[in-house]
């Protein structure tokens, strides 16, 4: 049995869609915080898909499952205020390092 190719490519979807979709303000979160979970969201489902059309060569599914974390990581860290551990928010642009605005602002 040869790779899912249909799989392959709902990943590389949930991994574009999680990037792209904007958030948006809700009484108790910013729009920054939500735009935060769609991105990590996409990217777990993603992750997820990428390993499974890898299958049944597991080197391959770790491979691509490997790559799309360090890539999105990577473009989070560069580029986006969405990694937050414990209440801080760690980014290569020192704007992005700002705390999230008031819910509804």
């Amino acid at each position: 049995m040869a790779m899912s190719w249909w799989l392959l490519g709902a990943g590389a979807l949930a991994l574009v869609l999680g990037a792209v979709v904007p958030g948006w303000d809700t009484p108790a979160r910013p729009a920054r915080a939500v735009k935060r979970r769609i991105y990590w969201a996409g990217t777990a489902v993603g992750v997820v898909l990428l390993f499974l059309g890898g299958l049944p060569d597991v080197q391959s599914a770790i491979a691509f499952a490997a790559a799309a974390m360090i890539l999105m990581t990577g473009w989070a860290y560069s580029r986006t205020p969405h990694i937050k551990v414990g209440g801080k928010i760690y980014s290569a642009y020192e704007p992005n390092r700002e705390p999230d605005p008031p819910a509804g602002v």
